[in-house]
C-alpha cells in the first residue's frame, strides 16, 4: 500500500517506528494548512516560515503523545496555535511597539487604492482572527469550529457573520 493511502493515524504509528517516509507524508499533508495558520497568528510570511518550522520539530517530537483521543488534524491545528501564541508572549513589548510603530507610518499613495489584508487583520483580536482562520483558511465547519471552540454552533454563526462585516466595513472604507 502507498503511504499516500494511509490515514493520519497510521502514520503517526509508523512515524513513532521512525519511518522518515511516513513524516513526509504527513508533512505534505498538512504544511501548506500549518504555514496558513502560523501567518495569521503573526501576520509574517518570514516569521510564519520560521515558526512553521520550529512546529515541525515539535510534531516529531512529540508524536508519541498524540493519544488519538482527537483527530490528529484537530491535534496539530491546537499544538500550532499554542506554539505561535507562546512566540507572540514571548516578543519583547519594544518588538511590539516598534512594529505598531511601523504600521502607523505606513501611507497610502495617492496613486492606489489597494487594502493590505493583513493590516485589516492585525485590527481584529485574535480570538476573532482564529474564528475566521478555522472556518475559511483551515476548512473546518462551523460544527468544527464550535467543538474546537467549546462554543455552540449558532453563536459560531453569528460571531463569523458580524465578523464579516466589520472586514467588508474595513476593506469598503
Amino acid at each position: 500500500m502507498n503511504l499516500h493511502d494511509h490515514s493520519d493515524y497510521d502514520l503517526v504509528d509508523l512515524i513513532v517506528q521512525e519511518d522518515m517516509q511516513a513524516f513526509e507524508v504527513l508533512y505534505e499533508r498538512y504544511a501548506g494548512r500549518v504555514l496558513k495558520r502560523c501567518y495569521f497568528i503573526c501576520l509574517s510570511s518570514d516569521q510564519a516560515r520560521d515558526l512553521m518550522q520550529e512546529i515541525w520539530i515539535k510534531v516529531f517530537l512529540h508524536l508519541r503523545s498524540f493519544k488519538k483521543e482527537a483527530t490528529f488534524q484537530t491535534w496539530l491545528y491546537r499544538l500550532t496555535t499554542n506554539h505561535c501564541l507562546n512566540y507572540l508572549k514571548s516578543r519583547s513589548r519594544a518588538d511590539q511597539l516598534f512594529q505598531k510603530i511601523e504600521m502607523e507610518e505606513k501611507v497610502p499613495t495617492e496613486d492606489t487604492h489597494s487594502v493590505e489584508v493583513k493590516d485589516i487583520l492585525a485590527t481584529i483580536p485574535f480570538e476573532d482572527r482564529e474564528l475566521l482562520t478555522m472556518k475559511f483558511i483551515a476548512g473546518y465547519t462551523y460544527e468544527e469550529v464550535a467543538s474546537i471552540c467549546g462554543m455552540n454552533v449558532s453563536a459560531v454563526k453569528m460571531k463569523v457573520s458580524r465578523l464579516l462585516g466589520r472586514l467588508r466595513k474595513a476593506v469598503e472604507s
